[in-house]
């Protein structure tokens, strides 16, 4: 039986007290279909400046090209069949497989609270919603709602479904009210629900740095959905987003929410994963006093398998965006699909003015991406989950070393210079490109030594001279294999141990990277692995459990 989620001393935990990190994904493309996601465009438009939405950028402009391409009745008989096909028993069942155990629901408003003057519910959005929390609460998995766009537009861009990329929500009293209304009345629904996790207010409100001086209108909105949703219930966390697509935290003190059960919500997209990303978020932490969870978030598996690590050994969950999509490369997409037989058709109507296809051709194509979003029509990324939660056979970044418990004891760098590259520079750990550096525009004439591009973290190896070692926790593996490290060196010894168990490493002429075996294990749980040099030195990029 699932069990009520608070906060306490800085953590999310149970009824037990007993700590609960979550870790899961958010369903985007559900409710709130993105132009890159839904395979209608990219992802730049968003950013432009004032404009009407964009065709087919938006769920409220892919339904209207629906609309015009297939007629208004296909059009609902479409959306109600999309969002029971998208979102399913099985997918439920294969995130939670896989081993998360939260999902994050993107909502958008204007499909709970109709757009007409007078106060109408949409009982039949009420209905798929609650069936999906069903299915999560029978599969154990926590659910934290999210108001992704809210009545009007709260970001600026179009992720929040508004008529334009401007901001309206802290401007409009009626769309203030109607959209603290949908979180009563979600509030009612699910007060007494443990399996939902909590209430994320607003998603990335005020996106952009040139609608903060709508800050203060932020923080009323807060503060009057905050009173008017405890009013109700009194058991479930309120997650926070700052500003500048959810980076800062400055706006909020501690006293957020009078029953002090609130969490700051953070976006961390692919940056260098160190403490130059980490620090300032633990900063907003102690000084809050609240836990932090990173409520979006995504990137390479050479970078997840590293971030969420240490997100998760600084006792911070994360949500990773986006579980299902068109297939994107370098997306940690887990289930992703290929558009239907004669899409680009639609597309090129939408966005190039092409011919319109007829009513019938539309609908048949409109037919095949229904039954494409079907997990049995999906490809599963299982290798992405794999990255996410270090499990099974994973492949670490040798850069991507434990840094947690500080030099000495996960790591010992005797490099006397900053790293080049700007990541880990407190280390004092020596990196070097794996591919020749580029040359700068600005130096190419006068320099001899090309420049490398700052931050090049997927293009970075680890040096280790003598008497240097770094650690790497190694999650979970549940039948025996090997661990191998990608390398090169010259004249060197390593030692290595796993646990209890020593080995020693004879590295001999190796001068191109080579596979080079480590060690044998039986089984694999948080098991630490150390590599010291005790003779010569080497370049090693990438530590492999198989």
């Amino acid at each position: 039986m699932m069990k009520y989620l608070h906060t306490f001393d800085k953590r999310i935990v149970d009824e037990d007290n007993k700590e609960v990190i979550l870790e899961g994904y958010a369903v985007g493309n559900w409710m709130i279909q993105e132009a890159y996601l839904f395979g209608s465009g990219s992802f730049d438009g968003e950013f432009k400046p004032f404009m009407r939405a964009e065709a087919m950028d938006r769920p409220r402009t892919i339904d209207q090209i629906i609309r015009e391409t297939c007629g208004s009745s296909y059009a609902k008989t479409f959306w109600n069949t999309y969002y029971r096909n998208y979102l399913t028993n099985d997918d439920i069942q294969y995130m939670k497989s896989l081993g998360f155990n939260s999902i994050r629901l993107p909502l958008v408003a204007r499909l709970f609270i109709e757009e007409e003057e007078e106060i109408v519910f949409n009982q039949d959005m009420f209905d798929i919603l609650d069936n999906v929390i069903k299915l999560c609460r029978e599969n154990e998995m926590y659910v934290i709602l999210d108001m992704h766009a809210a009545i009007t537009s709260q970001s600026g861009i179009g992720c929040d479904d508004g008529v334009d990329n401007s901001v309206h929500l802290f401007v409009e009293e009626e769309s203030m009210e109607r959209t603290i209304l949908l979180w009563e009345r979600l509030a009612h629904i699910y007060k007494d629900e443990p399996c939902i996790a909590g209430y994320e207010l607003l998603n990335e409100p005020l996106a952009l740095p040139k609608w903060d001086y709508m800050i203060p209108l932020l923080l009323d909105f807060y503060q009057h959905c905050i009173q008017r949703i405890r009013k109700i219930d009194q058991k479930h966390i309120i997650f926070l987003q700052g500003h500048r697509f959810a980076k800062r935290a400055d706006i909020f003190q501690r006293d957020m929410d009078p029953l002090n059960n609130w969490v700051l919500t953070m976006h961390i997209y692919e940056d260098l994963p160190d403490m130059g990303i980490i620090g300032p978020i633990l900063e907003e932490r102690e000084r809050l006093d609240v836990p932090v969870w990173i409520g979006e978030t995504g990137g390479s598996k050479h970078w997840t398998v590293v971030m969420y690590d240490l997100l998760r050994r600084y006792h911070m969950g994360y949500n990773v965006f986006t579980y299902k999509a068109v297939y994107r490369e370098n997306a940690c997409t887990l289930a992703t699909y290929a558009l239907p037989e004669g899409f680009s058709k639609i597309v090129n109507y939408a966005l190039k003015g092409s011919a319109k296809p007829t009513f019938k051709e539309s609908r048949e194509i409109f037919n095949r991406y229904l039954e494409a979003i079907k997990f049995a029509s999906c490809t599963l990324q299982e290798q992405e989950a794999n990255a996410i939660l270090r499990k099974n056979n994973v492949s670490i970044p040798a850069i991507g070393y434990d840094i947690v418990n500080g030099p000495g004891k996960d790591y010992s760098g005797t490099y006397p210079y900053c790293s080049f590259s700007g990541y880990r520079r407190e280390c004092h750990m020596q990196m070097v490109l794996e591919q020749p550096a580029y040359d700068h525009g600005d130096f190419k004439h006068i320099s001899s030594t090309p420049v490398p591009k700052y931050g090049d973290y997927n293009n970075l190896m680890l040096v280790l001279h003598k008497d240097e070692f770094v650690s790497y926790t190694l999650r979970e593996h549940n039948y025996e294999g090997d661990i191998l490290a990608h390398m090169k060196g010259e004249h060197c010894i390593l030692n290595v141990q796993l646990e209890d168990e020593y080995h020693t490493i004879y590295v001999d002429g190796v001068l191109e990277l080579k596979k080079i075996y480590l060690c044998h294990f039986h089984k694999l749980k948080n098991t630490k692995l150390s590599i010291r040099v005790c003779e010569g030195s080497l370049i090693m990029k990438t530590i492999m459990i198989e």
